[in-house]
């Protein structure tokens, strides 16, 4: 069982990005993103003038997602209270989404602030990971690769066909 719990904690093909070697050479990865730089791979599907939400490029399911402050923010307590707001209802809307799309069991939810607590970008971000109940096949145990079941292309496609049913301005203002 030791093994699979190690298996399951790690992000398979991140060490050498967080190492710098595959890592675009930009300031904050998350602001080239939100500005649309040409050299960062952006698998953005929202903006607006609070926050942005981003597939993570290293996801641990399929739709693993981030919900970031637009402003540079490296702590918690230094979100204003328009953006905890706007956070928040967006996770909500996440959820709503994929559970209509992915129908997962249940999720994690969470930020990792700071480097010791398994930050690996500077820039306040929150994750919305669906969970499923049997996520570790055959392959994941015997071969030590973690499959995830659709590609980054193909996800990115569905939530940007869907997400304006989700988040939009009613959504964010009729709660």
């Amino acid at each position: 069982m030791s093994f699979i719990f190690k298996k399951w904690l790690r992000a398979l093909g991140k060490l050498e990005y967080v190492q710098g070697k595959n890592r675009p050479d930009v300031g904050c990865i998350l602001c080239s993103i939100r500005d649309n730089d040409k050299r960062v791979k952006s698998l953005k599907y929202y903006q607006d003038e609070l926050i942005f939400v981003t597939l993570n490029l290293f996801p641990y399911n399929p739709a693993h997602s981030m919900v970031v402050p637009k402003r540079h923010v490296l702590n918690f307590t230094d979100l204003k209270k328009e953006e905890i707001i706007r956070i928040s209802r967006a996770i909500q809307g996440l959820q709503m989404m994929l559970n209509d799309l992915y129908n997962p069991h249940g999720y994690n939810i969470g930020l990792n602030q700071g480097i010791n607590a398994g930050g690996s970008i500077k820039h306040l971000h929150f994750h919305v990971v669906p969970r499923y109940g049997a996520e570790l096949g055959y392959i994941d145990i015997v071969s030590k690769t973690r499959i995830v079941v659709e590609g980054l292309e193909s996800v990115k496609k569905k939530l940007e066909t869907k997400v304006s049913n989700y988040l939009n301005k009613d959504f964010f203002m009729d709660f």
